[in-house]
């Protein structure tokens, strides 16, 4: 006789009474299946999660297509093959998707195998036959998206630190838009019903529509190549946005936080590694890039979003092995961020770790350390770099912004002025902009300065002779306007204050008010839904989910960024806004995904969403 432990029915007694009821319902009474003897090996397989792992696995199905048949998402189906939610309710749904009897999936509570004689092995259950069993698709998605991401990267480690591939492969972001795009489009999309992408691509049409009426209302001084760059760089990112959100099967978000962490390690690696070394013999801080070639300021803002999820990991996934090092990680990479010399970004970097504190700190006690141990790491470092590293001039830019702490906002004021003297000059540029790619934007840029470097290595240029035939390019407004800017005052030993290079300067003026209200509202409204996703994920986190961390890069991402586009023209910058764009599809498809689970779940017409309560009707965060 087997004697039942006291307490919460098994898993047994709760199947015999769904049985039971929809035997009832049925009009029948069909008594309830026996226990049979338990089966697998590990615990994993005895309980009813690790059931429904093997039958789904026997059936040759994807988490995916097991969530297309019982109406759930991936991420569903993964809790209920870990016992994280319990499987009971769907399992009659279960044993028909994956070709099994109700009755293999019931197995004994734990006391019952303590307590219960030994019975015969169960035989071991038939394998599925290999060619009835469908290809698993669900990884390709993810791992294309994973590889583009890594490739973008680390590109520049291979071309100009060590030089084994040729420098033309930088634009190796172009075959990526490409790859990702003509993927997504010859795939079905995914499970989840939200509908994140249409705010996106209602803001893009609207500019492409200004960026038509900008170049036929000055034909006469807009060329193609320039005008087609500065398209890329503005709707290129939206349009990589729309590909990964297409492709990306939800239940991968570890993986792409584990690529994040290993990308940033790998920076750390060679700043520390090989980087050092040649600073401390030149003193020339330029050369702490990682693996962003000649451009720091790659670097630190990479460096930023590691910061955002490293915090996010030591918050939420505390069983990692990472997360056991994230307090030395943090140090190191606020020493590499000082170390590139990106003075502009120091108030940038200290709002960033500002506002982490203020997402982590309430969550929970972990929160609130790592936001003390970011802000003591960045307040000694900045004070170590002070006293010890004259040559970085990071004491002087705390001088002059102690001794006037609106210095800097008016000299960048200053060099953002000269666009009002253009609206002044020609009232219509105000609304139909002086043309794409004619003032200061990276396509002016690339086209107007590229041609005439001296630099052997210069790859755009010798690409951009060869597209104008050897032709110097020139505007007669960039001839009036920004020509005499780029020799402006040197400030803290830059030219970035005096520069006219800024996303924010070349949209207003080369497609009027209305693009760069469209841009810049695309980019406020990632922010704000990234953040407000964020908090939802924050107040609701489960340990060892790794969306959290996620969020908290994404949302570290855009608030940074639109910082660093009044410095420069970080919007037309791929390799910056691809990483920020993919990780905020990847989030976006998470959360929806499991705000629909969340959804199909909630009792009656009530909606549970992310950031509200069971029984209460609330609008999602993520349109539908």
């Amino acid at each position: 006789m087997v004697v039942r432990a006291t307490g919460a029915p098994s898993i047994a007694d709760r199947l015999a009474a769904l049985r039971e009821r929809s035997s009832q319902r049925a009009g029948s009474r069909v008594p309830a299946p026996p226990a049979p003897a338990d089966a697998g090996r590990g615990s994993n397989r005895d309980e009813l999660g690790g059931r429904v792992l093997q039958a789904r696995r026997s059936a040759g199905l994807t988490r995916t297509e097991l969530a297309r048949r019982l109406k759930l998402s991936p991420w569903m189906i993964d809790r209920l093959e870990h016992d994280q939610d319990d499987a009971v309710a769907h399992l009659p749904a279960i044993a028909e998707a994956t070709g099994r009897p109700l009755s293999w999936f019931v197995t004994r509570s734990a006391a019952e195998r303590r307590i219960a004689p030994p019975g015969p092995p169960a035989p071991p259950e038939p394998a599925a036959p290999a060619e009835s069993a469908p290809p698993r698709t669900d990884k390709v998605p993810t791992r294309l998206v994973l590889a583009a991401l890594t490739l973008l990267l680390v590109i520049r480690a291979f071309t100009e630190l060590i030089p084994i591939l040729p420098r033309a492969a930088n634009f190796v972001d172009i075959p990526i838009l490409l790859a990702l795009v003509a993927t997504a489009l010859g795939r079905p999309t995914t499970v989840t019903r939200a509908r994140v992408i249409a705010p996106a691509f209602v803001i893009v049409f609207g500019f492409l529509v200004v960026f038509a009426v900008a170049t036929m209302t000055n034909l006469s001084r807009v060329e193609p190549a320039p005008a087609l760059m500065f398209l890329y760089g503005f709707v290129g990112p939206v349009a990589v946005f729309y590909a990964v959100h297409r492709l990306w099967v939800p239940g991968a978000a570890r993986r792409l936080s584990q690529a994040l962490v290993a990308i940033g390690v790998l920076q750390l690696v060679i700043a520390f590694g090989v980087q050092l070394p040649e600073y401390i013999s030149s003193k020339d801080p330029d050369v702490i890039a990682g693996t962003f070639g000649e451009n720091a300021y790659q670097l630190v803002f990479f460096m930023l979003v590691l910061v955002g999820l490293l915090a996010g990991i030591f918050t939420f996934e505390k069983r990692r092995l990472v997360a056991k090092f994230v307090p030395l990680l943090l140090l190191a990479v606020l020493v590499v961020i000082f170390l590139a010399q990106y003075r502009s970004l120091l108030i940038t970097t200290a709002l960033a770790v500002a506002l982490l504190s203020a997402i982590l700190g309430t969550a929970r006690g972990r929160g609130a350390l790592i936001a003390l141990l970011a802000t003591a790491g960045l307040l000694m470092t900045l004070a170590y770099v002070v006293q010890n590293v004259p040559e970085l001039k990071f004491g002087s830019a705390l001088e002059q912004s102690s001794g006037d702490p609106t210095f800097y906002l008016k000299k960048r004021w200053e060099t953002a002025s000269i666009v009002g003297t253009v609206f002044t000059d020609e009232p219509r540029f105000a609304l139909t902009g002086t043309g794409p790619g004619t003032y200061s934007s990276r396509g002016w840029q690339t086209f107007a300065l590229a041609a005439v470097s001296r630099s052997d290595s210069n790859v755009a240029g010798s690409y951009v002779k060869a597209l104008t035939n050897g032709r110097l390019y020139t505007t007669d407004v960039s001839d009036r306007y920004v020509v005499p800017q780029l020799s402006g005052e040197v400030v803290d030993g830059s030219r970035a204050l005096s520069s006219p290079f800024s996303s924010y300067l070349s949209l207003l003026a080369e497609v009027g008010v209305i693009g760069f209200s469209l841009i810049v509202a695309l980019y406020l409204w990632a922010f704000a839904f990234s953040l407000r996703m964020t908090m939802a994920a924050v107040r609701k986190a489960k340990d060892g989910d790794p969306l959290p961390a996620l969020l908290c890069a994404s949302t570290i991402a855009f608030f940074v960024l639109l910082q660093m586009a009044l410095l420069e023209n970080w919007f037309e910058v791929t390799r910056l806004t691809f990483l920020t764009w993919i990780i905020f599809a990847v989030v976006t498809k998470e959360f929806g995904a499991r705000e629909d689970d969340q959804a199909d779940r909630a009792p009656g017409p009530a909606l549970v969403t992310a950031g509200g309560t069971a029984g209460v009707r609330r609008r999602p965060l993520t349109p539908r």
